[in-house]
């Protein structure tokens, strides 16, 4: 690996990624341990305020050690290019690990804690605040979490180098009094952030909430933290202290590392166990690939070289800043999977071009082996990270080629993909700007269920066709010539609605209503409902949610309950009165209901989440045994037929409905969702920065882009539409390096359901979370109160 370019004691190996402040590479010492090396943007170095930020920078990474902070190796920020080299970490981000393993119990969160409280006291110790603690700042390795980036830390004493009244921070983690008064950050704003990071971990969410960052920090400052859901009641209260709004009123560090540390759970810190354990062990294994294929003879050119003339850095938008975006997501199989056949041209179409030019360069990282080397190897390599610890927004993982051989004539630039457009059709506003509506087609209509009503509009031509106003709808289930609307809230206990679907006129209405004689609970229906419709039977099931620790409190010891109506008339049939537990799904088919449920236990006690079987076809309805388990598949039950694909932690789960037996599973990066039938002999798995095609049959990969990501369909949680073999996806706009992720879309893409083809392209006007449906060759999009349909360019 002689004659590569070097900075002071690092040779550089690989780009790994780039932001707007400068370029991270993947670098190796003389020893041979691995490290990230930051080199600063050529325009931003010859500005003295910035290189003075990046001394300051550089000062205080290097003062700060300990066993949860992220070490400095070497830096100079007084060379031509100011750079900063940091050891590698290897493992997710916390952002990473909560969309991928879900909120954590009572025990976790004390060891998270601990080592947190731990990592900002040794910060504190060199005279900083570190001002940005976020989940996506936090590294969860093997070792326990790593706190990264001290690029916007400070001494508490010293005068900044920003703006008068300029706030570092990031919405929803930073503490009110740096948004209220002009007053210098001290601890007890990281105090404040580490219980904000803890809240999301614990419940799920963010405890200021989401949306426009304008109205996170006004809730921040204004509101009250959503703590609804944490593991105890011990711990929304710490919570709360520590997110008081008066710094003076929350623990110390010290405190909070005590109150966490009593807590710590016997079986060890989180992290050691499965499926934490999983989820990092199959980061040090992509990297361990990744460093298995690096080339043994020559290195590729760095794109910044430390001294002498060079060419200006080509223009570059600055990726965002998530793990997601910033490593590759390579699904990893699970033992019982056949092995996955070698990518072809045709089967990768994002790396075709790039592997046929440049014979030389590595592989990209889908064409790895699926078996890198073991994780000791990884280890004595001195540990890696596909997310920088330096501060360099969004390092993307980028494969090499020709243009970064040092001994070869650089290469021009590949053209730019020329794609069709798509085009749009119609828009009709029809909701409130702001909220999340849920879209679907029915037949040649399009429904729209949004916060004030449920609109049908004619697919082809957005004329409205009807409009029944209704609040609180959790559900819309059309069959035929009715489209059934389930309202549940915490206002009133639910109600089934049945409409006309041609003019939307009432056919029935139908509430909870025990029998005079039934015998059961004299408590009331829960406020939380799910509907169930097979044939002429429509099926309301009410329950109490355990979503918060308020709706435990206010809504008591009150059983699931179960309610037959005839689907055409809304004549009551039956009822059927469960036990005290939430519902989590219910499937209605073959003369069975199912309903999963999620009975209440002890904190810190397995989850249990059976599916209860009653038979309906009979007189009057007639419990079957309990599937236990089988919670999390509602529709595998005794009545059902067919396949059905699940996505739960990261898994992809081919279940035989009747047998409830397992065909394949896969263990997929993210977080995805997964359509939950094959079409074309395939189904399509999709995180936001990734969407691949798998087997139907034995789950291996037929195609994978990382150009487009996952364009949620039905309510928004689902996934991505497939519709006469066109898949719809969302992302930036096609061209070089184009790379999906969370917010780099820029708008909609249709692709070869088969083939992974891209057929057109189409820019989208959003700001905010989107939802779609497709059919007919029509593609709709519901964004802010706007639904916006497209269509292929040749259509007529």
């Amino acid at each position: 690996m002689d004659g590569g370019e070097r900075v002071a004691e690092f040779r550089l190996v690989a780009l790994l990624g780039e932001g707007g402040m400068g370029r991270v590479h993947l670098a190796r010492t003389a020893s041979g341990r691995l490290a990230a090396v930051k080199t600063v943007h050529e325009h931003l170095a010859a500005e003295p305020q910035f290189r003075e930020r990046f001394r300051r920078e550089t000062l205080a990474a290097r003062a700060v050690a300990g066993p949860f902070t992220a070490a400095v190796l070497d830096a100079d920020p007084d060379a031509v290019r100011p750079w900063l080299a940091t050891e590698f970490c290897a493992g997710p981000t916390l952002a990473e690990a909560a969309d991928a393993l879900g909120p954590l119990g009572a025990g976790p969160p004390a060891a998270l804690g601990a080592a947190l409280a731990e990592a900002l006291a040794s910060i504190h110790r060199a005279g900083l605040v570190h001002r940005d603690l976020k989940p996506s700042n936090v590294v969860l390795t093997r070792g326990g979490p790593k706190v990264l980036d001290f690029g916007i830390a400070r001494r508490a004493a010293d005068e900044t180098l920003t703006a008068t009244g300029e706030v570092i921070g990031s919405p929803g983690f930073i503490a009110p009094e740096l948004l209220t008064a002009d007053v210098e950050p001290s601890p007890a704003a990281d105090v404040f952030a580490l219980a904000a990071l803890l809240a999301r971990l614990t419940t799920g969410r963010a405890p200021f909430g989401s949306g426009p960052a304008h109205q996170v920090l006004y809730r921040t400052v204004r509101g009250e933290a959503d703590l609804d859901g944490a593991p105890t009641p011990q711990w929304r209260a710490f919570l709360a202290s520590c997110l008081a709004a008066d710094p003076a009123a929350r623990p110390t560090v010290a405190e909070v590392l005590r109150w966490c540390s009593e807590r710590f759970p016997a079986e060890g810190a989180w992290w050691e166990r499965e499926p934490a354990a999983g989820l990092i062990r199959r980061h040090e294994e992509r990297v361990a690939a990744l460093v298995e294929a690096m080339p043994t003879t020559g290195l590729p050119r760095p794109a910044t070289p430390t001294a002498g003339p060079s060419r200006p850095a080509p223009p570059t938008t600055e990726a965002p800043r998530t793990a997601e975006a910033a490593r590759p997501a390579t699904p990893t199989a699970e033992a019982t999977r056949p092995a996955e056949a070698p990518p072809t041209a045709e089967a990768t179409p994002q790396t075709a071009t790039r592997t046929a030019t440049a014979p030389q360069a590595p592989l990209p990282y889908d064409g790895l082996p699926r078996r890198g080397p073991a994780r000791r190897r990884l280890l004595a390599f001195g540990g890696a990270v596909l997310v920088a610890g330096a501060g360099v927004a969004g390092a993307t993982l980028l494969g090499l080629t020709e243009k970064d051989d040092p001994t070869g004539p650089a290469a021009a630039p590949p053209p730019k993909t020329r794609r069709p457009r798509g085009r749009l059709l119609w828009t009709r506003a029809t909701g409130e700007p702001g909220h999340t509506a849920a879209v679907l087609r029915h037949a040649s209509a399009l429904l729209v269920a949004d916060a004030a009503a449920v609109t049908a509009l004619d697919a082809a031509t957005g004329a409205v066709r009807w409009r029944y106003p209704a609040r609180q709808v959790t559900a819309v289930e059309p069959r035929g010539d009715l489209v059934f609307v389930l309202r549940s809230g915490l206002l009133f206990t639910p109600e089934l609605i049945a409409l006309d679907s041609r003019t939307g006129n009432r056919r029935w209405k139908a509430v909870p209503v025990r029998p005079i004689r039934a015998a059961g609970s004299t408590a009331p229906d829960g406020q939380s409902g799910y509907l169930a419709v097979d044939g002429a039977l429509a099926v309301l099931v009410s329950y109490a949610s355990d979503a918060s620790q308020w709706a435990k409190r206010s809504l008591g010891d009150r059983p699931w309950r179960a309610y037959g109506f005839d689907s055409r008339t809304g004549k009551a049939l039956w009822f059927h009165e469960g036990t005290r537990a939430a519902v989590t799904g219910v499937h209605a088919a073959g003369g069975r209901l199912a309903v999963a449920l999620a009975p209440p236990t002890r904190s810190g006690a397995p989850a249990e989440k059976p599916l209860f079987v009653l038979r309906t076809s009979g007189a009057g309805p007639e419990p079957e045994p309990e599937i236990p388990g089988g919670g999390p598949y509602p529709q595998a039950h005794p009545g059902s037929r067919g396949t059905r694909y699940y996505a739960t932690g990261g898994r992809i789960v081919a279940l035989d409905l009747a047998t409830r037996r397992s065909a394949w599973r896969r263990t997929l990066d993210g977080a995805p969702a997964v359509t939950p039938t094959a079409a074309g002999g395939l189904v399509h798995a999709a995180t936001p920065g990734r969407v691949e095609a798998l087997d139907a049959r034995s789950g291996r990969t037929r195609w994978s882009r990382t150009d487009v990501g996952r364009l949620s369909g039905g309510d928004g949680d689902g996934p991505s539409p497939v519709a006469a073999g066109v898949l719809y996806a969302t992302g930036p706009e096609p061209g070089p390096g184009a790379k999906a992720g969370e917010g780099a879309v820029w708008g909609v893409h249709a692709l070869d359901a088969v083939r992974g083809r891209p057929l057109w392209s189409a820019p989208v006007e959003a700001t905010g979370p989107i939802s779609a449906a497709a059919g007919d060759g029509l593609l709709h999009v519901y964004a802010g109160g706007t639904v916006q349909t497209f269509t292929g360019p040749d259509a007529s």
